[in-house]
C-alpha cells in the first residue's frame, strides 16, 4: 500500500515487510532451506514415513531459518497470520527444492552417460601429448570418473594427474585406458541409480502435501518460539 505525501508515493510498513519477503524468498538462505525440505520429504517416503530423531532436528533448523527469514512472528503478530498460512511458505519452497533437487540429477545424469567417452578422449590427448616434441611439462591431466567409497556407495572422483615427461604422459594414458572396463560398468550403474533416483523424486512431489500437513505441529512450536 502506498501513501502519498508532497506528490511522492511513501512506502508504508506493511509494503517494506512484503518487499523484504520477496526478497527474502530468492535468498540463498532460503534457496538452501528448501533444499533441505525437499531432501527431508524423499527421506521420510523412503523410511516409510518416518524421520529420524537427527532429521527432525534438521527440519526443525530449517523451519527456524525460514520463519526468521519470511517474518513469520512478525506477520502472526500484525496480520494474524495462521500456521496454515506459514505452511503455504513451507509448500512452495518445498517444491522449489523438488525442482532443484531435479536438476541436479539431470546434469549428474548427463555427465554420466558421457563420462567414459570423455575418459576415452582424456586418454587419447595423454597419447598425444606423449607423442608431441614441442610438449611442455609439468602439465596437469583432469579428469572425473565414478567409484565406490568406503560405504559402497557409488560417487564421482576427480583425479589430477601431473605429467612430467613423455613417458609419464603415455603411462597416464595407459592407466585410464585399463581403468575403462571397470569405470564403465560402475558409470552404467550409477546411470541406473540416478534415474531410480528421479523416479522416487517424482514420487515424492505427489506426498509432499502430506509431508507439509505432518510437518505443522512442530511449525507451530517453531513460530511460538520465534
Amino acid at each position: 500500500m502506498f501513501a502519498v505525501q508532497q506528490g511522492r508515493p511513501t512506502i508504508i510498513p506493511e509494503d517494506l515487510a512484503q518487499s523484504r519477503r520477496s526478497a527474502m524468498a530468492r535468498s540463498p538462505e532460503i534457496e538452501n532451506v528448501s533444499r533441505q525440505l525437499a531432501s527431508l520429504a524423499r527421506a521420510k517416503l523412503e523410511q516409510d514415513g518416518r524421520l529420524s530423531v537427527r532429521q527432525r532436528q534438521i527440519l526443525r533448523r530449517a523451519l527456524a531459518m525460514a520463519g526468521k527469514l519470511l517474518g513469520w512472528s512478525t506477520a502472526a503478530v500484525s496480520n494474524g497470520e495462521s500456521v496454515a498460512a506459514a505452511s503455504k511458505d513451507v509448500m512452495k519452497m518445498a517444491k522449489k527444492g523438488a525442482k532443484s533437487l531435479e536438476r541436479d540429477l539431470a546434469e549428474e545424469l548427463a555427465r554420466k552417460r558421457t563420462e567414459v567417452h570423455q575418459l576415452e578422449e582424456i586418454a587419447a590427448y595423454a597419447r598425444e601429448l606423449a607423442d608431441d616434441p614441442n610438449a611442455t611439462y609439468a602439465t596437469e591431466i583432469s579428469y572425473g570418473y565414478t567409484a565406490r567409497d568406503a560405504s559402497k556407495t557409488l560417487v564421482t572422483r576427480r583425479e589430477v594427474v601431473t605429467v612430467n615427461d613423455s613417458e609419464e604422459a603415455r603411462g597416464a594414458a595407459g592407466s585410464i585406458e585399463k581403468s575403462l572396463p571397470g569405470r564403465g560398468k560402475l558409470a552404467a550403474q550409477m546411470i541406473v541409480e540416478i534415474e531410480r533416483q528421479q523416479d522416487q523424486l517424482d514420487s515424492m512431489k505427489q506426498t509432499l502435501p502430506a509431508f507439509v500437513q505432518s510437518s505443522r505441529h512442530l511449525l507451530g512450536e517453531v513460530i511460538t518460539s520465534l
